[in-house]
């Protein structure tokens, strides 16, 4: 996974839950931001998909749970190349 992934998505997320770039670090997780509850996360999931076209199982949403996780799926997609 690339450190260009991860920014990705930090972007990504940051953008869904109406925060700043700076607020969502590489390392940010649902257990580091408050605003990234459950109804959250599935929103974050749909915009990933729509984002990346990265297609994901309800397995997958309960476990990306972090701005890691969600890149480690990304750069595991064949869309990411």
């Amino acid at each position: 996974m690339t450190a260009n992934h991860e920014d990705t998505v930090a972007a990504l997320v940051a953008s869904v839950l109406n925060l700043s770039i700076t607020e969502v670090g590489n390392d940010a997780s649902m257990d580091s931001i408050p605003q990234w509850d459950s109804l959250a996360q599935l929103n974050i999931c749909l915009a990933f998909q729509d984002r990346f076209g990265v297609s994901m199982d309800m397995e997958m949403i309960a476990t990306a749970t972090s701005v890691a996780k969600l890149a480690a799926l990304l750069a595991g997609s064949p869309r990411s190349s």
